[in-house]
């Protein structure tokens, strides 16, 4: 066996002799995924024990990062030797700069971005292939909204640790999860850092699980009355064929999104952003 091969290595639970077992499929990652649980790759492998001829599954994960595998029966820790995977050397530099760099503001660059998008419509009001340029508009209002929510939201409960402890105290998703001892004790912020990037891979148009987080962090809900709700849900399976589908629904149909829809999209996004930023105002303000 080459040693550059990937390869898997465990003690055998049943006689104690040391399994290698060179990889067969290294399951791929996929980088344009919504979110990290669909991104990751999985597959499995059956090894033998050349000892005692006992046979093993072993989970392979692609996190990304590397490969983690484990037995199937989730006691036994298998080592995955000369791993294919490798992160980014600059992966730590780009965490650390998303966390050193949050915005201070977010509501202000919430309204710099849909100023420019407001513009852009107008400018191509009368124009040709108009509902392909709403369905990007759309999309781009998506992305501000989502920017603001995610910001303000990481913002709030790294500034605030009451808010931080009653976020994850609320969180059922969170509650198996754990942060190793050696890293607490070698990074004094592993866990504030460990909650960033659990809030940085959330899916921010998942309106109705967001509003769940500022709940338990905020004290408030997202959504200022029932009527903007409604919009904002309206628009969420329209978002998705535009992103997913070039703008078709699951039958086909293309979309229509004219300029009625756009504004009614607008009026809602700020609806909200008012709401929080005014929600922030008075907490601030005690």
């Amino acid at each position: 066996m080459s040693p550059r091969e990937p390869s898997l290595e465990f003690v055998c639970p049943r006689c104690g002799a040391t399994v290698t077992e060179i990889i067969e499929e290294v399951p791929g990652y996929n980088v344009s995924a919504d979110k990290e649980s669909d991104a990751q790759g999985y597959a499995e492998q059956t090894v033998t024990c050349p000892e005692c001829a006992q046979e093993f599954v072993v989970n392979i994960l692609n996190t990304g990062a590397c490969l983690v595998a484990d037995l199937a029966d989730g006691t036994t820790q298998v080592t995955v030797i000369d791993d294919p995977v490798h992160s980014p050397e600059d992966a730590w530099e780009v965490e650390a700069y998303q966390r050193e760099n949050l915005p201070h503001d977010p509501g202000e660059i919430f309204k710099f971005a849909t100023y420019d998008i407001d513009h852009i419509a107008a400018e191509m009001e009368g124009r040709g292939s108009i509902n392909a340029v709403n369905r990007m508009l759309l999309v781009q209002y998506f992305s501000a909204i989502e920017a603001y929510l995610s910001d303000r939201l990481i913002r709030l409960v790294l500034d605030d640790p009451e808010a931080m402890a009653a976020l994850v105290k609320g969180n059922k998703e969170w509650a198996a999860d754990k942060i190793g001892v050696v890293e607490l004790a070698s990074n004094p912020d592993a866990f504030r850092n460990w909650v960033q990037t659990r809030l940085r891979e959330l899916m921010y148009h998942n309106f109705v699980k967001i509003d769940l987080y500022y709940r338990s962090a905020l004290g408030s809900t997202i959504f200022p009355d029932e009527a903007i709700k409604s919009t904002l849900m309206e628009f969420v399976p329209v978002r998705h064929d535009c992103v997913h589908r070039y703008g078709r629904d699951h039958d086909g149909r293309e979309r229509s999104i004219g300029k009625a829809d756009i504004e009614r999209l607008s009026e809602a996004l700020n609806g909200m952003v008012a709401h929080l930023e005014a929600v922030f105002a008075r907490r601030r303000n005690k």
